[in-house]
């Protein structure tokens, strides 16, 4: 099965955002803000997780020229902190977008969470060993529990790649956390997945981020150092995004799981 990694460079050390990008973090380019995600719970607005541009077949959103926003409550307070019902998605045309970078609405302490900003710079392109018969065994928790270990995890624990597009989910030791009167699968797929640990390209000039709060570390794997930076708060986590493009406009639901 054929799926796509994305490469990623850190927003801080590139020239001003002055285009459409497709990013994790930050605050998006040209949204209404009229649009913008408020929590049903706290009334919070949410905090930008992603805005992805249709690209297939990385990201095949359904209709060309659309662009995918994903939203979640960061209020560590809220009732519905962590749950399906504290994540939103937005899917605009391209004739909905405007021009410069839309600040997120201030709370009602007169405060914002914004998470840190990585674009993407390209796909790599991969295929591992799951099945198209396989593919249903991937959204059953008892029959998933049954698969052979190298299967279920086909890329063991390393963070690097529960970051995706395309594929089958790569769980986390949760298992599948799916809920499945919620996101039926089919006609729901996974789209993307995203670890919120993700690691950089090339060489990072740590001392450009002095006067920075990003949380920019080093990892080292067998001798082969990269960057990672948490980009967001999902409780060590990773966030699954599935879509139904047999709905019209297509319909995209998406949840956090540690």
């Amino acid at each position: 099965m054929r799926f796509y990694r994305p490469k990623f460079q850190l927003a801080a050390l590139q020239p001003p955002q002055d285009r459409l990008v497709s990013k994790l973090g930050g605050s998006p380019w040209g949204f209404p803000q009229s649009r913008w995600s408020t929590c049903n719970d706290c009334g919070h607005p949410m905090s930008m997780v992603a805005q992805v541009e249709h690209a297939p077949p990385m990201i095949d959103i359904g209709v060309s020229g659309s662009v995918l926003h994903l939203f979640y409550c960061a209020n560590l307070l809220c009732m519905s902190y962590g749950n399906p019902s504290s994540c939103n998605a937005v899917i605009l045309t391209c004739q909905e977008i405007g021009t410069g970078l839309t600040e997120q609405p201030l709370n009602e302490d007169g405060e914002r969470v914004v998470n840190d900003e990585v674009w993407i710079s390209g796909w790599d392109t991969h295929d591992d060993i799951v099945t198209a018969e396989q593919i249903p065994s991937f959204y059953d928790e008892q029959i998933y529990t049954r698969l052979p270990e190298d299967t279920a995890h086909p890329c063991d624990v390393d963070l690097a790649w529960h970051t995706k597009a395309g594929g089958v989910p790569y769980w986390t030791g949760h298992g599948v956390t799916l809920d499945r009167a919620y996101t039926p699968c089919p006609p729901f797929e996974l789209l993307l997945q995203f670890h919120e640990t993700v690691y950089l390209e090339g060489e990072v000039a740590i001392e450009e981020l002095a006067d920075t709060s990003i949380n920019l570390y080093q990892h080292d794997n067998f001798g082969q150092v990269s960057y990672c930076v948490n980009f967001a708060n999902l409780g060590t986590g990773t966030g699954f995004v599935f879509i139904d493009r047999t709905a019209n406009p297509p319909l995209v639901r998406w949840h956090w799981s540690p």
